[in-house]
């Protein structure tokens, strides 16, 4: 996969909680439902890549209830690929954005072709913002956004090079095994 000529698709995807898998028809009325509400509704619209390459459907591994929708493709704007995603009110303030949205991302970074993700989010949806910064993506500018019927709206676009995930993860998996490169160490006297 190269940035700019997106095709595969993502496929499966696990965390420890989560299951990413491909939406289906059979997913569309509870989708729909979870998408219809009016916290989610009014943010969805920032937050759709300018050409979905796919569609995942985000369920709890314990239950198989799903609780919201990723999708990811080519930008807009000339390189990269967009990611985004969104979790429905009932199964808010669980971190399962955070778990979701990092999951998305390292798959995508899996592949050595793709050097940045982009994303972006409403102005007024903080929920969302928070969770962009928590997974490392830098703030790149404002703009707007137009929809027909819904008017204009103002967005924020956020970007992760493959060089900031990559410390990322090295230091996220230093803090889990108790390694650091600052660790004193010890000379002869």
């Amino acid at each position: 996969m190269r940035d700019g000529d997106y095709e595969e698709e993502f496929g499966l995807i696990e965390t420890p909680r989560l299951v990413m898998r491909v939406k289906t028809a059979a997913d569309d009325i509870v989708i729909d439902a979870l998408a219809a509400n009016p916290a989610i509704a009014p943010n969805l619209s920032a937050t759709i890549p300018a050409d979905a390459g796919g569609t995942l459907v985000i369920a709890e591994r314990r239950t198989g209830r799903l609780i919201g929708a990723a999708a990811h493709g080519v930008t807009g704007l000339g390189s990269g690929i967009e990611v985004s995603l969104w979790i429905g009110e009932p199964a808010w303030g669980r971190g399962f954005g955070t778990e979701a949205a990092q999951a998305l991302i390292d798959h995508a970074f899996a592949d050595a072709t793709v050097h940045v993700l982009w994303c972006a989010n409403r102005v007024t949806n903080t929920r969302a913002r928070r969770v962009i910064e928590k997974c490392g993506f830098q703030f790149r500018g404002n703009g707007m956004v137009r929809l027909a019927g819904r008017g204009a709206f103002p967005i924020e676009r956020f970007a992760l090079d493959r060089r900031n995930w990559e410390s990322l993860k090295a230091w996220g998996a230093r803090r889990r095994t108790g390694g650091s490169d600052d660790a004193p160490r010890e000379t002869a006297a």
